[in-house]
């Protein structure tokens, strides 16, 4: 599947997960910060998986926000940020070097790790976060691929 189907099909299965939860268990306000939150998983967890190739737009997403975060980690003298920055760059690179199309960056314990940090915010985000990863593995007919 190509990267619009991808975020077509995260989009459309995000958005029913959003507005059926946001009205049964009032989970997901509709301000102004959590819309854009919401839209920027949306966004990268439909295209995540394919940060294992060089050429995919997810990389090259990554880069400019690695190096973003790194320059205003030194100006703000922020530590954690430049860590966090650095790892980005760092993950972003090995990923699209040396990991085969459709390996491990395909599959559900990879969703699972790269979801999980949402739960430091909102487990309704990393609900989120999977469920459009998800999308992609479904989109790419990689139903069960645990590995």
């Amino acid at each position: 599947m190509e990267k619009s189907g991808h975020l077509y099909l995260g989009g459309a299965l995000g958005t029913i997960l959003i507005l059926l939860t946001h009205y049964f268990y009032g989970w997901f306000p509709f301000t102004i910060n959590n819309v854009a939150v919401m839209v920027a998983v949306i966004y990268i967890y439909s295209l995540i998986a394919d940060g294992d190739l060089k050429n995919s737009t997810i990389t090259w997403t990554f880069i400019p926000i690695g190096i973003v975060s790194i320059a205003a980690a030194y100006f703000l003298h922020n530590n954690l940020m430049m860590i966090g920055g650095i790892s980005l760059l760092a993950v972003t690179f090995i990923a699209a070097q040396f990991f085969p199309h459709r390996g491990f960056t395909h599959s559900i314990l990879f969703g699972i790790v790269v979801s999980l940090p949402w739960i430091y915010f909102s487990w309704n985000y990393s609900v989120l976060a999977f469920l459009c990863y998800y999308s992609h593995l479904a989109g790419d007919e990689l139903f069960f691929k645990l590995i």
